[in-house]
């Protein structure tokens, strides 16, 4: 009891002596309840307009994301850059594009048939033409070839430059039993393509010389590599910025083709295998040396399109020059196409309106030239190295 009484006595001394404990908000610092109301609001209302943002960017990013690629037969891969998608269709208006199950543009592999392993970018591929238009086709029908049983393998992929022809050959060889390395060299942008790592907004290797050696400056390629993420965000390449691209001087470019060129050969070698080189030209090259052939060539400069013209004559000039150098065989295919305008318009034999990639027509007649040199040329039941250019 007494306890209590205590209790009481300090509880009425508490209110009478010490101040009111409450908090005291001064009025001109209280909000009202609908004010508080309208800031939450507010607040909810940008959230949900960031967040609707957000996921319409992701959605529109993804799509692109999903769709950007060198070619619509093309997937990413490590090494190479890109690839073309095993046993898979694409169809473009008339054109059907169409892989086996090892990616090429050909039938299923036969283990039990030689093979003749066609290497080289979208020219060789067939880019504008069906997978019974290209030039492996039209080869492995020719009735010199169609003899011998062997099997045309399209092993090309559009984009590539030279040091990803070595790459890709050499990822392929020991799965297959070639007979032939085929390279058919696009001498409009193979220059371009192989000095820089990275074309059409993608990430590639690049092989150049160091030292004597050739040597893949970037082996290791990341999907998410500054090109790959740039080349296919749309709206939020600001999070990227620019991409400082690794370029091999031209002088030193030169040198480098040289040796990859080589290192074919000698993949080839080691499988006891010969390689012919396809020189391709552009459009342009066929028109100047078909104008420079009738007239003299000043008169050919003056043409509006002479700058263009004389420069992949140049460089088609530049790869023939590493042929004889290096005593390398090869067809010259511009020659025998300024012998065709004789005869028929050289423009049918490219796509319409393309500059480098061949139309069927002209994709049968490289065929028969091919097969024409390796009669001539080869001991077709041996397919043994070559006796002369």
């Amino acid at each position: 009891m007494t306890r209590n009484i205590v209790k009481g006595i300090r509880v009425e001394f508490l209110l009478e002596f010490l101040p009111d404990l409450r908090i005291q908000i001064p009025p001109e610092f209280a909000m009202s309840h609908w004010v508080i109301t309208v800031i939450r609001l507010q607040f909810l209302a940008l959230t949900t307009i960031l967040l609707t943002s957000l996921l319409g960017l992701i959605i529109v990013e993804s799509y692109y994301w999903n769709s950007s690629s060198v070619c619509k037969i093309c997937r990413f891969h490590p090494e190479l850059g890109w690839e073309t998608t095993p046993s898979k269709t694409v169809t473009n208006g008339k054109i059907t594009y169409a892989t086996n199950s090892m990616g090429m543009r050909s039938g299923e592999v036969d283990p039990s048939r030689g093979h003749i392993l066609t290497l080289g970018d979208s020219v060789a591929f067939g880019l504008g033409v069906n997978n019974d238009e290209t030039i492996s086709h039209y080869l492995e029908n020719d009735k010199k070839i169609n003899r011998l049983k062997y099997q045309v393998l399209n092993i090309s992929v559009p984009g590539f430059g030279i040091g990803q022809y070595y790459l890709n050959l050499q990822r392929n060889i020991d799965l297959l039993n070639p007979k032939l390395i085929l390279l058919v060299v696009n001498t409009e942008n193979d220059l371009q393509d192989t000095r820089q790592e990275m074309n059409f907004g993608r990430s590639k290797p690049i092989l150049t010389s160091q030292n004597d050696r050739l040597v893949n400056l970037n082996p290791n390629i990341s999907r998410f590599s500054c090109y790959n993420l740039y080349t296919r965000l749309r709206f939020a390449k600001f999070l990227i910025g620019n991409c400082q691209p690794n370029i091999t001087e031209p002088n030193k470019v030169k040198i480098s083709i040289g040796m990859i060129i080589n290192a074919i050969r000698k993949l080839g070698i080691q499988k006891g295998t010969p390689t012919l080189i396809v020189l391709s030209p552009a459009l342009a090259a066929v028109k100047f040396a078909t104008c420079s052939k009738k007239n003299p060539k000043d008169t050919c400069l003056e043409h509006d399109d002479a700058f263009y013209n004389v420069s992949f004559y140049n460089e088609y000039g530049y790869f023939k020059k590493i042929m004889k150098s290096k005593k390398i065989p090869y067809i010259d295919f511009l020659t025998h196409l300024v012998e065709y305008s004789k005869e028929q318009p050289i423009h049918s034999l490219y796509g319409k309106g393309d500059i480098r990639h061949f139309s069927p027509k002209g994709n049968y007649i490289l065929a028969q030239t091919i097969a024409k040199r390796l009669a001539t040329d080869f001991d077709l039941n041996k397919l043994a190295p070559f006796s002369r250019k």
